[in-house]
């Protein structure tokens, strides 16, 4: 039997490895599988929202909440992207219910070409803490705006 040196087996090795591995890929080569990388530009454009006493604060705790919450959700686009973003908050009510707080919310999102998501929310709480449980309830429901228009566009840009 023959004998192979450390030397000889190493060689052999490296030849094999070298003459298997296929050419290196140039990137228009290369199939996209999942996401890009990096997450899209996503610029708030229009941001409408009902005359009320606190609204400006509400307005400015809103804004922050869709930054965040388009943050966190997959788009399915990559960095070179931009998606604008519409929001409008049609309803916002407060009503005392006995010794509660009934906060009753409606709000639309649209996308580019037409595509639109809606969430309504009634949401009680304790009236001591009415700013509290209104920016909750904004919270709320920008989310699930938010959730399904990523949603929309990712079956978008799947298609």
């Amino acid at each position: 039997m023959v004998e192979l040196t450390r030397r000889s087996v190493l060689a052999l090795f490296l030849s094999a490895g070298i003459l298997a591995s296929p050419r290196a890929a140039l990137a228009e080569d290369v199939p996209t599988f999942g996401t890009p990388p990096g997450r899209p530009r996503i610029s708030i454009d229009r941001l409408t929202f009902p005359a009320m006493a606190g609204s400006e604060r509400y307005v400015r705790h809103l804004k922050s909440v869709l930054r965040r919450e388009a943050r966190r959700v997959d788009w399915g686009a990559g960095r070179n992207n931009r998606i604008p973003l519409r929001f409008t908050v049609e309803k916002l009510s407060l009503v005392p219910k006995g010794n509660a707080l009934e906060v009753r919310c409606s709000a639309r999102g649209e996308l580019p070409g037409g595509r639109r998501a809606r969430s309504r929310l009634v949401f009680g709480g304790d009236p001591k803490k009415a700013q509290k449980l209104v920016e909750r309830v904004l919270e709320i429901v920008a989310r699930g705006v938010v959730g399904r228009l990523a949603e929309m566009e990712r079956e978008r840009r799947s298609a």
